[in-house]
């Protein structure tokens, strides 16, 4: 059950994109989803790590978390906007 809400709301974060207003600078703004669980509650470092290399493997380096979800001390995930 929790890894299917999980996987839900995943989907759902990856495939809203934001919309920006035509303006003189194009700038790319794409979201990322991470991911984290661990034994020793350090679940949240895990989700914004897994965020993190998302972006950078993408070639985002400006980035902000606009939500984390805590389910517990064992499983985490953020949710990170970042533009280029």
């Amino acid at each position: 059950m929790r890894k299917t809400l999980l996987a839900l709301l995943g989907a759902a974060a990856m495939t809203g994109t934001i919309a920006t207003p035509a303006s003189a600078s194009v700038q790319e703004t794409r979201e990322f989803v991470g991911h984290g669980s661990s034994d020793f509650g350090l679940a949240l470092f895990h989700a914004r790590h897994d965020a993190r290399s998302q972006a950078e493997r993408a070639g985002f380096t400006d980035c902000e978390e606009y939500h984390k979800l805590i389910l517990s001390p064992y499983t985490a995930t953020v949710f990170w906007r970042c533009t280029r």
